[in-house]
Parts: C-alpha cells; structure tokens; sequence
C-alpha cells in the first residue's frame, strides 16, 4: 500500500495497539491513543508502570491500527466466515521526550489527530507525563476484502 494510503488509515484509526517485549522476552501488546506524522508515532502515559518499564528495558516496539472492521457471516459455509478491514503495521524504537516544549508540541499532535483541544495542558500535567516517540523503522498496509486501492 502507498505511503498515503498508510497515512489515511493512521489518521481514522481510533486505537493503536502497541506490542512490547521486556528482557525476558514475553511479548505484551496494549491498545493507546496515539498522534502521528511522516514517520513517528507518539504515545502518552503515566511516568510508571509496566509499560515504560518494558520499553526502559527493551525500546524495540511493534504497533497495529486497524479500520473498517466487519464481520462477514456465512452460517452455512464456515470457510466463508471471514472479516473485512483495513490495517497498518509496523515496527519503531521508542524514545521518551524529556524536554517539556517537545513534551507540550508531542501531545498537541495527538490532540490534532483527534481533533480535539489543544490546550491549555499546565506545566503540572506535562511534568507527571510520560510522552513516548516511536520513529517508524518498517511500515505495511493490509486490505482484506475491501475493494484494493490503486
């Protein structure tokens, strides 16, 4: 899929799922909101818990957004019971913003990708935040029985 489909997907997803993995390699995916541009993605959580621990440990993360879901029921035939969707995945390695303004700039970009306010956010809520860059090293569309773009 062309970049711009990527991008068009990325801006009507609701969720990300990201996928992460620790040291002792258990994989653990959780569904987040998200901004995005060109070639970055940026996340938003608490300064602790499993999350930044896993990506403290291991910055090497993969993501899922998908659109357009349906399920398409076949109650006769079960090969025929399938599901329509439209998904980007990839792959990126995570790095937190520690500076506020680039904390501050990170977070309006996902309330631009919601189109919702972009402020005021108080230098309190920005210092309590967590604000993760994901720069996208590999990226892929996927289309299933939805008509392919050309």
């Amino acid at each position: 899929m062309s970049h711009e489909w990527m991008m068009e997907v990325l801006d009507r997803g609701e969720w990300i799922e990201l996928a992460m993995a620790g040291k002792d390699g258990w994989p653990y995916t959780v569904p987040l909101n998200y901004g995005f541009g060109d070639d970055f993605i940026i996340i938003h959580c608490a300064k602790e818990g499993k999350k930044i621990d896993l990506l403290k440990e291991n910055n090497k993360v993969a993501f899922n957004v998908t659109v357009d879901e349906e399920i398409i029921r076949n109650e006769e035939d079960p090969t025929k019971f399938t599901m329509k969707y439209k998904s980007v995945s990839g792959r990126g390695i995570a790095e937190f913003i520690e500076d506020n303004t680039a904390k501050r700039e990170a977070l309006e970009i996902m309330m631009e990708h919601y189109r919702g306010p972009k402020g005021p956010i108080t230098e309190e809520k920005i210092s309590v935040t967590a604000v993760i860059k994901i720069r996208i090293t590999e990226m892929t569309g996927k289309v299933n029985r939805h008509p392919k773009p050309e």
